[in-house]
């Protein structure tokens, strides 16, 4: 692990923020890879950031349990951020937490997603929907939100109509901006300014854009516009794996840029 992990360990208890990457692919899952899913820790909460393909299962290699889950956030409606959420509802529905208290999941995402939830409700009905421990769907849009234990801006994202972006924010100030799918403009420089963790995409390379896809050079124009402590990269391409992506950005002094893996931990 790098020094970035090893500064923050001694700084905070066990309230500290945490992210844990469940998938750090693309929609085409590889043998190290899987598909978009993260798992964040903060102020005593277990928060999902989407979850693609496969992302059931890999919170359970990675020791957690999907009863430890309060909330979820999405991120948009791509099937490769999405796909998991009809397994974990079903699991919620068959399995039981190992305490009585209160296990309300809520799901966060901009409102056209409740057209998702109705139809996976018309799909499998009694299947999903738990009424000892239900689920609810709260629509969000750009803003500020405040939390028991956080606070959240919401930033549009650059890549649908329904995209995006989170910043999280603890009670002692450390950040996490989580952008999912995007491409680059002013509101992702003004959403990872001064971040102490910028967890964003890189699925396009300079040689061959994607529109609604960052590229390592508008990627070096971003860190040197916003400054955030750690650039975490994920969602990586197969494309965008075959290269070497940090050789290609241009870090500013002060700053750190890293590869994101499947199972790799931050402590922020």
């Amino acid at each position: 692990m790098s020094g970035y992990q090893s500064h923050f360990n001694n700084n905070r208890g066990k309230e500290q923020m945490k992210l844990t990457i469940l998938g750090s692919g693309y929609f085409i899952p590889t043998k190290d890879r899987n598909s978009s899913g993260y798992l964040l820790e903060i102020g005593g909460e277990s928060i999902l950031l989407d979850s693609g393909s496969g992302i059931l299962r890999q919170l359970i290699r990675s020791g957690h349990f999907i009863w430890e889950i309060q909330k979820i956030f999405y991120s948009h409606f791509h099937i490769d951020h999405t796909a998991d959420l009809p397994p974990i509802l079903f699991t919620r529905k068959y399995s039981k937490p190992d305490s009585c208290d209160e296990r309300e999941l809520s799901i966060f995402a901009h409102p056209d997603f409740n057209k998702f939830i109705e139809t996976f409700e018309n799909l499998y009905g009694q299947w999903i929907n738990n009424p000892d421990y239900p689920y609810k769907f709260h629509p969000i849009m750009p803003g500020e939100y405040s939390f028991d234990t956080f606070d959240i801006s919401v930033f549009k994202g650059n890549h649908t109509d329904q995209s995006l972006m989170f910043r999280f924010k603890d009670k002692v100030g450390k950040s996490l901006i989580y952008t999912g799918d995007t491409g680059f403009s002013d509101a992702l420089i003004e959403a990872s300014q001064n971040a102490s963790v910028l967890l964003i995409e890189c699925s396009s390379s300079d040689s061959n854009p994607v529109d609604g896809h960052m590229t390592p050079s508008e990627l070096s124009t971003l860190i040197h516009e916003s400054r955030p402590e750690l650039t975490l990269l994920t969602h990586i391409s197969p494309e965008t794996d075959y290269e070497t992506l940090i050789d290609k950005i241009n870090v500013p002094s002060g700053c750190e840029i890293k590869m994101a893996e499947d199972f790799l931990t931050i402590d922020i």
